[in-house]
């Protein structure tokens, strides 16, 4: 019996691409999984927000709640590290009171690695 035969059955192809496929995404876990998220607070105009505080909210069973902050550069730059976290918000704020419209991320696993469109800012109401 020749491998082409035995490996073109159904039964042994199928399995053996699952296996692969389980095997590439297994591996790209492996290099995306420290759990960064990082991103840009930005005005409307486009112009970065340095200074804004940057809220983490993880989801609990009926709620959200404040996991982490953090304060952007001058650039308007914000990281969190080790986040071990699949479903969250983020919101920016700024000392004058504007802030942005809470975002909603879902990630593929925990403690993905990942870029999230700039957060905008709203001029404060008032």
């Amino acid at each position: 019996m020749s491998w082409r035969r035995i490996f073109g059955h159904r039964f042994v192809a199928v399995p053996l691409a699952v296996a692969f496929l389980v095997a590439g995404w297994n591996i790209y876990i492996a290099f995306n999984n420290g759990g960064i998220i990082e991103g840009e607070v930005r005005d409307r105009a486009g112009a970065p927000v340095p200074g804004a505080t940057v809220i983490f909210f993880e989801r609990n069973f009926i709620y959200y709640q404040e996991l982490r902050r953090t304060t952007t550069d001058a650039s308007g730059a914000f990281r969190f590290d080790g986040m071990q976290v699949h479903v969250g918000q983020l919101e920016a704020r700024t000392e004058d009171g504007s802030h942005s419209e809470r975002r909603q991320l879902r990630l593929w696993f925990r403690a993905q690695d990942t870029e999230v469109a700039p957060l905008i800012v709203a001029t404060p109401r008032g």
